[in-house]
């Protein structure tokens, strides 16, 4: 076995993800402010807060981030995206493909299904 320790570059932002949905405050950040553990923490627990507020739930066909979000659970690929560049609409595709991809790694780290 080997005595190297693994690195796991997105540990603060599951942290302030999994104290979210624990119901913690913001102000619960156990990191220095002004450092980039603290920001990491914050972006996490923001993301969490951002889902557990969205009116409409991504996956179930609704709304403009949708189509992407639906498209990456599919297994298509970034590259697949059928707008043109530079488009709101591109942008839109994009944006719920990266959520989707986003939330299967985070769940993956945390063991969730």
């Amino acid at each position: 076995m080997s005595d190297a320790t693994t690195l796991n570059p997105h540990k603060e932002e599951d942290e302030g993800y999994l104290a979210a949905d624990a119901g913690k405050a913001v102000s619960a950040n156990p990191y220095p402010s002004g450092t980039l553990r603290y920001d990491d923490w914050r972006r996490g627990w923001r993301i969490r807060t951002e889902e557990s507020r969205r009116p409409v739930k991504l996956g179930e066909g609704h709304g403009q981030d949708d189509e992407g979000y639906l498209a990456a659970a599919e297994g298509k690929a970034l590259a697949d995206n059928p707008h043109p560049s530079g488009t709101m609409r591109y942008d839109d595709w994009r944006r719920g493909w990266c959520t989707r991809t986003a939330s299967v790694q985070r769940n993956l780290r945390l063991h969730k299904e």
